[in-house]
């Protein structure tokens, strides 16, 4: 296991409450009555191009930030993006609209922004615009339905929504005639779930013989996981499987070559992986006992306390880390599940999920300074991948997990509307911790 400091780092937001940037006497900056990133989002869908990739994060005074990875620099700010909570945020596949030079681009990445909101609304955002309004905006069909979730399948031209209510909407945002897409509701899902609908993913997948189809998988607040073919006219016709994980799920994602695995985080902080078309578990993944195992697995490296190390789960990806040297892969398996974990402290670690045992790759310190909550990948220019994260303390840091980049220095600031955004890099001088305030973290 390697530790490995942000390549760098941005601040997305500041407290009104004036906090600054860190110095080199100081360690972090109080965030007290700060933002805090809830979701974020690439608009990279070809690791294998270099290009300029955005990552947008959903903050919690329902504003959205633009960071463009390539520059390193915070490049757009909707404020009020919604009148509630943001839940996620997607970009559309680069290939959306392209029929009629709707919306080509040169960049390999997608100009499109989709939302969902606890205010019972998904919305999108032309990013070429300078307007703050959204292009489209759907309101839930049911009173005080929120917008849990989303996700977007068959190229962007239908997005699935999970509500509060315990269905899954969909919404139709296909181009027909020359016209524009409506957003407008197609139908839902009503009988999966009785609680609420945490998770929605669309994914392409293929069989033995190379046949390819999109299948959505749905997660509740009930425990069940459901697997559908959206191909289908009825609920009933779509429905391909359904796994009971047992506990409230927070997580899910597609793994494996063909992605005929899915992986399940759950708030209890436990993981099992899946054979989702059999309904077959593989492995409960150390059961209640997974963040000890983990933290175990990090103290033998010599980069924790053992025991208390890992306090929770982030999310599970089907990736290359960028790892080889770690992990002893070979190229033809380069790819293989992954779990990402932290603790309050803002620690990250990376470990790479085998049927047979669990393998710490990267400890990634000094970037957060509060609970991490979301990532994604984005183009690090030479046909690689970066890993970027979000936290509690408003930052996203950039990781290059090959640890053989040097990081830029980044002091240069701007203003976006009437609020600064500040680049900073790490500070390795100093061991004080900013006092930290959550907002009902989910760890």
């Amino acid at each position: 296991m390697k530790t490995i400091q942000p390549y760098r780092a941005a601040v997305t937001s500041f407290s009104s409450a004036g906090a600054s940037i860190p110095q080199h006497h100081q360690s972090g900056f109080e965030y007290d009555s700060g933002e805090y990133i809830l979701s974020i989002a690439s608009s990279s869908h070809d690791a294998s191009a270099a290009s300029n990739t955005c990552v947008a994060s959903a903050l919690s005074n329902k504003s959205i930030v633009i960071y463009d990875s390539t520059s390193g620099q915070v490049t757009r700010r909707i404020e009020k993006a919604h009148d509630g909570p943001i839940s996620q945020v997607s970009f559309f596949p680069c290939e959306y609209g392209s029929e009629g030079n709707a919306h080509q681009n040169n960049n390999n990445h997608s100009p499109l922004l989709i939302s969902a909101s606890q205010d019972g609304t998904v919305k999108v955002f032309d990013l070429r615009t300078n307007s703050s309004s959204s292009g489209i905006t759907t309101k839930m069909a049911l009173p005080n339905e929120q917008a849990l979730c989303v996700s977007l399948g068959y190229g962007g031209t239908l997005a699935a929504v999970g509500t509060s209510k315990a269905r899954v909407s969909f919404l139709d945002l296909r181009y027909s005639s020359g016209t524009n897409p409506t957003g407008a509701l197609m139908g839902s899902y009503v009988d999966a779930h009785t609680e609420e609908v945490t998770q929605v993913r669309f994914q392409s997948v293929s069989n033995a013989s190379g046949q390819t189809k999109t299948v959505l998988a749905t997660a509740s607040e009930d425990g069940l996981l459901s697997v559908y073919d959206p191909s289908q006219p009825s609920e009933d016709a779509a429905l391909l499987s359904t796994l009971n994980i047992g506990a409230p799920l927070r997580h899910i994602g597609f793994f494996g070559p063909n992605n005929e695995g899915i992986c399940a985080l759950t708030g209890n902080e436990t993981m099992s992986v899946w054979h989702w078309d059999s309904a077959q578990k593989v492995s409960d993944v150390g059961g209640m006992g997974l963040r000890g195992l983990l933290s175990d697995a990090v103290g033998k490296s010599g980069f924790g306390v053992e025991g208390s190390s890992v306090e929770y789960l982030v999310g599970c990806t089907w990736a290359n880390a960028n790892c080889d040297q770690d992990a002893q892969q070979s190229p033809s398996d380069s790819k293989a599940l992954h779990l990402l974990a932290g603790n309050s402290e803002g620690d990250g670690y990376l470990f790479r999920m085998d049927a047979d045992h669990i393998t710490p790759l990267r400890h990634l310190k000094g970037g957060h300074r509060g609970c991490i909550r979301d990532f994604c990948w984005v183009d690090n220019g030479i046909g690689g991948q970066r890993l970027v994260t979000g936290g509690e303390d408003a930052r996203l840091c950039e990781w290059d997990l090959s640890g053989t980049s040097s990081a830029p220095s980044l002091t240069s600031n701007h203003k976006m509307g009437s609020g600064k955004v500040k680049q900073v890099k790490r500070d390795d001088a100093s061991k004080k911790k900013g006092k930290k305030k959550k907002f009902g973290s989910p760890y």
